[in-house]
């Protein structure tokens, strides 16, 4: 997936996963969308549903491919933004990460490099 401009405010730079990564709210066991870009501090996703802007999800990020030898990463998140994709029924967010496990960070870390 392409690499999305810089936005104003943002301290850091996304990169995307280098893999598809499929995103669930741990909370509902329910699928909410694809990775769209990652690093440290935050992510973006895109999904067929609607995202609640200052709600806290708990993810997992479901990997293609195995990352430092696991296949998802857990993380706590709050949702900054969130906004229909033009007329293709998607939604995009974005959010903070507010929760990560030194395994998961480490996880990011090497999944961002790709």
């Amino acid at each position: 997936m392409d690499e999305q401009p810089k936005k104003e405010g943002r301290r850091q730079q996304r990169p995307g996963a280098g893999q598809n990564v499929d995103v669930y709210d741990n909370t509902l066991d329910a699928y909410l969308g694809r990775l769209v870009n990652i690093h440290s501090e935050g992510l973006m996703l895109i999904g067929d549903q609607p995202f609640e802007e200052d709600r806290l999800y708990r993810l997992d990020l479901h990997l293609s491919e195995p990352v430092n030898e696991r296949n998802s990463i857990q993380l706590g998140v709050d949702c900054l933004w969130a906004r229909n994709a033009d007329d293709n029924g998607k939604h995009w967010a974005g959010f903070s990460i507010i929760d990560a496990s030194p395994q998961a960070l480490e996880d990011i870390e090497t999944l961002s490099k790709r």
